[in-house]
């Protein structure tokens, strides 16, 4: 039977390599469309009237001085640490670190603010500047797995009917939820997006934490919902119709 918590992504098929190479006139071949480095090519993105040293020391905006992160934990804009005393880094240059777990990022991360006002950044409520959710520190700290709830078993979570608050409620991109048009966990491959990162279908910085489908927890009881999922949803999953919470923004 279909677990939530176990379910594995099969994959299927191999992205094909461009064997494609063109003639330099001197006997020798080079790939073909290979372009130069455009300048400035590497520097990391930055909101627009962002400066390098907002970006990396802040102070952020407004909206995320003292918000609430996934984990419910409240910033507190005069206790925060430099990303260089918490060996902040895109994920990519995370995989180098012994100190970091596959599949972990900052969108996973109990620590982590998401998007608030549509630059696709976040804040964090233990580290200064700007955070993507693609990014990772030696803090990192998961996410606590919801209880099942009271009267309910593990594998009922996926087709279970939400409490009312959830039912018609809107989704943090303001997304009303139709309970008669929902799609099943098993059909959009719900998994926790630690898995899904580490294994493959899923990018890094993607959670349902950060997702524009994805209504919060609003009882308390740690769970969500979806405007487009059935059954319960945690704050660290992720199914394979994840959008940023941004691009509904």
């Amino acid at each position: 039977m279909w677990s939530r918590r176990n379910y594995l992504v099969a994959t299927v098929g191999v992205a094909a390599l461009s064997g494609c190479t063109g003639d330099t006139g001197n006997g020798t071949t080079e790939p073909e469309g290979e372009e130069e480095e455009e300048e400035g090519e590497g520097e990391e993105e930055r909101p627009e009237g962002v400066s390098a040293e907002e970006f990396e020391s802040g102070p952020v905006p407004d909206v995320y001085m003292s918000a609430t992160s996934l984990g419910n934990e409240q910033r507190n804009p005069d206790e925060l640490s430099s990303k260089s005393d918490v060996g902040f880094s895109e994920y990519e240059e995370a995989l180098e670190n012994d100190a970091h777990q596959p599949g972990t990022c900052c969108a996973n991360c109990a620590d982590y603010i998401v998007d608030k006002n549509g630059d696709t950044f976040g804040a964090c409520v233990e580290v200064e500047g700007y955070i993507d959710g693609a990014d990772w520190c030696v803090i990192y700290e998961a996410l606590p797995e919801p209880e099942v709830p009271e009267g309910m078993s593990e594998a009922e979570l996926a087709t279970a009917e939400v409490p009312e608050e959830y039912r018609t409620a809107s989704s943090q991109a303001g997304e009303e939820r139709n309970p008669d048009e929902l799609q099943s966990q098993e059909a959009v491959s719900l998994m926790e997006s630690v898995d899904a990162i580490a294994d493959g279908p899923a990018q890094p910085g993607q959670s349902c934490g950060n997702c524009a489908e994805f209504i919060p927890d609003e009882n308390g009881d740690m769970w969500g919902a979806c405007a487009k999922v059935e059954g319960y949803i945690a704050v660290e999953d992720w199914c394979t119709i994840w959008e940023h919470v941004s691009e509904e923004a």
